[in-house]
């Protein structure tokens, strides 16, 4: 009889114990999922503004450029997009002639770039506030070139086209709110063989400050 009497009250401790346990499990606070961190260096959609100036190489003067990016970066690293930016660099002269009145004329040439690229980029992923990054990409320029001559016997002339060449962005990312503040150096190269320029090219060196949103 003793030995039931001590089997109940054994039997009934441990059911105790065991039916306790899931309300003190359910009592403690579940550890929060870690937030979504966006910014510099994360994964997602981004579109990214920026305005800066461009130094043409093929002899028009240094001018304004702004452009836009949209794209898609993996958490390995490498990011997809396309970039298009717009700029109209500019160029004065004068010239021998021996039929105008004076023997010589002054020109303006305004000559506007829009240019889309696609691009791959490579990110270099850190833990701090810095992830600098780098691309290439195949670059469309559409080019139309606008010249005016001094004198009412000058009219003015357009000319345009459509070239290919290759651009190369090289930045930093700066972590800043919800994205990320970017300095970019970009490298380019492209034809640009019009009546107006000569045999010249399209190739310039562009720094652009702005701001790039992750989602």
């Amino acid at each position: 009889m003793k030995t039931i009497r001590t089997l109940l009250v054994a039997s009934l401790a441990l059911g105790g114990a065991l039916a306790s346990a899931p309300a003190q499990a359910a009592d403690e606070p579940t550890p929060a999922a870690a937030p979504t961190r966006h910014g510099a260096g994360n994964k997602g959609f981004f579109v990214t503004g920026k305005v800066g100036g461009i130094v043409p190489f093929g002899g028009l003067g240094p001018n304004a450029i702004g452009g836009i990016d949209l794209g898609y970066a993996l958490d390995m690293g490498l990011a997809f997009g396309v970039a298009a930016d717009y700029a109209a660099p500019k160029a004065d002269g004068t010239e021998t002639d021996a039929r105008v009145a004076g023997g010589q004329y002054k020109w303006h040439l305004t000559q506007q770039m829009l240019q889309v690229m696609p691009f791959v980029m490579y990110r270099i992923k850190t833990s701090g506030l810095l992830v600098p990054y780098a691309g290439v990409g195949p670059r469309i320029y559409m080019l139309q070139s606008f010249v005016k001559g001094e004198g009412p016997a000058f009219q003015e002339t357009r000319e345009q086209s459509t070239k290919v060449g290759v651009g190369v962005p090289l930045g930093l990312e700066i972590r800043l709110g919800p994205g990320a503040a970017i300095a970019e150096l970009l490298l380019q190269y492209g034809g640009l063989n019009h009546t107006a320029t000569g045999d010249s090219n399209a190739g310039a060196a562009s720094l652009s400050l702005g701001y790039r949103m992750m989602f």
